[in-house]
């Protein structure tokens, strides 16, 4: 897996330019074209002129990274409709995580709640400081096709981390509860059998790979796993959902944002091309298991 176009998105704020620095680092290790964009909710005083601002910050990061980097105008539009607009055919968007901004964001849920439930493309939330390439990389996994096409995005964003495959089901669904235990036995079989090889899983072959399996709720179990194994990057799929659908069964996501301490890739689940990159002898054993 190749990304070709990065869009990250900033405010100048502390958390803004670290979204643009991880960007950064993620398109030189691709070789993918960086646009950059101011958004800001609230005009601020320091920034007269944000767009000179950003197009400074667009060869700075070019001369530091050795890679083309474009800022892109603001059109005038909301700051989410801003970012949906320029990562429209993007292959990532980055972007911090800020709080509602005013009544309408109270109303509508955050900027980023907002991005979600519109973005075509996967969205990397930047939570944490930089301090170079992802190491370990936690993906929430379950039986569905679109797992398949996660693990393979995740694993390929950075080709040298650790990868861990992590399951959380519930147990109180008979049939949830039998596939975790034919998932269990069939990892089991496979590592016994050492035919569970990264060749199988990604195209770029340098990924540690290991697999984890636990019960209850799927975003609490998630936090004490990024916690417990130090994990640097959760990825989970995200199914998009209008206003309505996002308020009453869109919290998973947002409950896996406020529970981990590192950064958390959303991957939608409807993401073009999904079905044409599940094709891992892995990921299929997943779905058999059902």
């Amino acid at each position: 897996m190749r990304i070709q176009s990065i869009v990250a998105l900033t405010d100048f704020s502390t958390a803004g330019e670290l979204a643009l620095d991880r960007a950064a680092l993620l398109a030189a290790a691709h070789q993918a074209r960086l646009h950059i964009l101011f958004g800001a909710e609230t005009p601020h005083p320091r920034f007269t002129d944000p767009q000179a601002r950003l197009e400074q910050r667009a060869r700075q990061l070019a001369r530091r990274h050795g890679l083309p980097v474009q800022a892109l105008e603001h059109r005038g539009g909301s700051v989410a409709g801003e970012a949906l607009r320029a990562a429209a055919g993007a292959d990532l968007l980055v972007m911090d995580r800020r709080p509602p901004a005013g009544m309408a964001g109270l109303l509508g849920g955050s900027m980023l709640a907002r991005v979600l439930r519109a973005s075509s493309c996967p969205v990397l939330v930047v939570q944490q400081p930089v301090h170079g390439a992802y190491a370990h990389v936690l993906v929430a996994v379950d039986f569905s096709a679109a797992s398949d096409a996660l693990v393979r995005y995740a694993g390929g964003l950075e080709a040298a981390a650790a990868v861990e495959l992590f399951h959380a089901a519930d147990r109180r669904c008979e049939s949830t509860a039998q596939a975790l235990r034919d998932y269990r036995h069939e990892v089991r079989r496979q590592a016994q059998g050492r035919r569970v090889r990264l060749s199988d899983v990604f195209e770029a072959r340098r990924n540690r790979v290991g697999m984890a399996v636990g019960a209850g709720d799927r975003a609490r179990q998630l936090a004490v796993q990024q916690e417990s194994a130090g994990a640097d990057l959760v990825a989970l799929a995200h199914r998009r959902r209008g206003l309505l659908g996002d308020l009453l069964r869109g919290r998973a996501t947002r409950r896996v944002l406020d529970g981990v301490g590192c950064d958390v890739l959303v991957y939608p689940q409807d993401y073009p091309g999904t079905q044409a990159r599940a094709q891992s002898a892995v990921a299929r054993r997943w779905t058999e298991a059902t």
